[in-house]
């Protein structure tokens, strides 16, 4: 599976968790990490725990099908996109790799990860695609 992605990263809990968007059976929704399958592969969960074990694929959350999710993040440049792939500390995105945190700067020369928010309910998540609202 190659390096996995620290645990402390995963749920939503107040501390900064990885966000997801993916399909949960039903349509695209917004959630977080529960567990690592594989070095794409993830068990995501939603507000609603409504759980799914989905690959992850660079498209915008409008556009994942079931079994898929993404993960959206900032460049320094403003430019927003998905991720191809995530290891504990380097993120790919559109060929190139970076450093990744939870962080809004825009010159520390790392992108910056949607944080999942400070409870299961994704209250306080972090939205840069600008696509949804938050949670009720």
């Amino acid at each position: 599976m190659g390096r996995p992605i620290n645990k402390r990263f995963f749920g939503a809990n107040a501390d900064d968790n990885l966000k997801v968007q993916f399909h949960n059976g039903t349509a695209s929704t917004p959630g977080y990490i529960v567990k690592q399958k594989g070095a794409a592969r993830f068990l995501c969960s939603d507000a609603s725990d409504n759980t799914a074990v989905c690959r992850l694929v660079a498209k915008a959350a409008g556009d994942l099908a079931a079994g898929e999710m993404s993960i959206t993040v900032k460049l320094d440049n403003g430019t927003v996109g998905q991720i191809t792939k995530i290891a504990g500390r380097k993120i790919t995105v559109s060929g190139d790799s970076y450093p990744w945190n939870f962080s809004t700067s825009t010159s520390d020369n790392a992108v910056q990860v949607e944080e999942a928010g400070t409870d299961t309910d994704l209250t306080g998540n972090t939205d840069l695609e600008g696509d949804e609202t938050e949670p009720e």
